[in-house]
């Protein structure tokens, strides 16, 4: 007997500006999910964050995914290899899982960046601990966020695979 797999054909994904689901984490990051497992197949996670200056998640590692930045606008440091390095626009940095970092907006602006995950899934995380973002509406004062921080890495610890370093 012969039996035939069917498989789905892949499908493009569009997301047009503005479209996602937006979070705020940490303190006032705003992070959009722009593709995630349901549409990449697993494949890919792709955030866009726009950092407020002086913000930024704390020095952490992944254990299953790559983790990769591209910064489209402001500056950026990133803490990778053990040293900080000074990311203008236009640059890329590509981070592999167990590798300890961190970013931080030591600009006067706020910084947008895309942030890929290899494969996807971690992206889950941002939904799952921010508080959603409403059109028109100013971040969540900073107090709000005093300990987002902690409680997010405990969360996310055992089901997203991260550890604070």
């Amino acid at each position: 007997m012969t039996s035939q797999v069917e498989k789905e054909t892949p499908r493009a994904l569009y997301v047009p500006p503005g479209e996602g689901p937006s979070v705020w984490a940490f303190s006032g990051d705003r992070y959009t999910v722009k593709a995630g497992i349901a549409d990449t197949g697993g494949a890919l996670g792709l955030l866009e964050a726009v950092i407020p200056p002086q913000s930024g998640p704390p020095l952490h590692l992944h254990r299953n995914e790559d983790e990769a930045f591209y910064l489209i606008e402001g500056q950026l440091e990133v803490v990778a290899n053990g040293r900080p390095i000074i990311i203008e626009p236009g640059s890329f940095i590509y981070i592999p899982r167990g590798s300890p970092h961190r970013f931080k907006n030591v600009g006067e602006t706020h910084a947008k960046l895309l942030i890929f995950f290899v494969p996807s899934g971690f992206e889950e995380f941002f939904l799952e601990v921010g508080i959603p973002v409403i059109d028109g509406e100013e971040a969540p004062p900073e107090e709000q966020h005093a300990d987002d921080v902690a409680r997010s890495m405990r969360i996310a610890a055992d089901k997203y695979g991260i550890e604070a370093v």
